[in-house]
């Protein structure tokens, strides 16, 4: 009887403290000594309708639909921050800001999806999006250039837009133009060894081209080109003229 009795208040007593933790909410709790989760080596897993939908395991990772181990998208800490593993999938819902990653939610936007109007944005604050590289974002003659990527590009089709403060090098064929002698061009590249106004060997390697700027230039050149020989042929023309005389 005296062991029956013992063992009632035993019972009792485990059950008074599995219901001191209310699911509706608690007062007086002490971070450290109170907490829900595992004392043991062992995962801690959530259910839903009896069916296991998150686990944090022992070593942190967290997987939002039953193990670490498995084929579904989980979180793994990486010195504090965190990343997405397996086939993640986003619903979009009717609004412009679908998902969003914020660097701090008070801050700057990283990456947005919009569903409405089937875009994403990358880096819309500030930053730079860097591809195949983990070391262009220390790139110190970077600065003024949003994507960076270390390799090469394939693409079917690029636009550069031209901004009119930037002109074109049609002024080349403006009346006023002062357009260096073939005399003087020869002179340059016996003594430079490339063309003016055109990046040295040396230069272009250490400094790398400007795209838009030099299709500017170089069309700047075609259009030199095309008046020494409309000159030639004028030359030519009149000393075919003299000789039939």
């Amino acid at each position: 009887m005296k062991k029956t009795i013992i063992l009632m208040g035993i019972l009792c007593g485990l059950t008074i403290n599995a219901q001191s933790w209310s699911l509706t909410g608690n007062t007086g709790t002490t971070a450290g000594t109170n907490f829900i989760g595992t004392t043991d080596n062992k995962d801690l897993v959530f259910k839903t309708n009896g069916t296991e939908k998150m686990q944090i395991s022992v070593n942190g990772d967290i997987d939002f639909t039953g193990s670490a181990s498995s084929n579904y998208p989980y979180l793994f800490p990486y010195p504090s921050k965190y990343k997405f593993y397996g086939p993640t999938t986003f619903s979009l819902y009717e609004n412009q800001n679908d998902f969003v990653i914020y660097s701090n939610p008070a801050d700057a936007t990283m990456f947005r999806v919009d569903g409405e109007n089937m875009n994403i944005y990358l880096q819309e604050d500030y930053g730079k999006v860097i591809i195949g590289s983990k070391t262009l974002g220390n790139c110190t003659s970077c600065t003024g250039y949003n994507l960076l990527v270390k390799g090469g590009i394939k693409t079917e089709k690029i636009k550069v837009e031209i901004a009119a403060e930037n002109g074109w090098a049609d002024y080349v064929f403006n009346k006023d133009y002062k357009l260096m002698s073939l005399k003087d061009v020869e002179s340059y590249i016996n003594t430079n060894g490339h063309l003016p106004e055109v990046p040295s060997t040396e230069e272009a390697i250490k400094n790398g081209i400007e795209l838009k700027a030099m299709n500017i230039l170089l069309l700047k050149k075609v259009e030199e080109l095309t008046l020494h020989l409309i000159g030639q042929n004028k030359r030519i023309e009149e000393l075919e003229a003299k000789q039939k005389k």
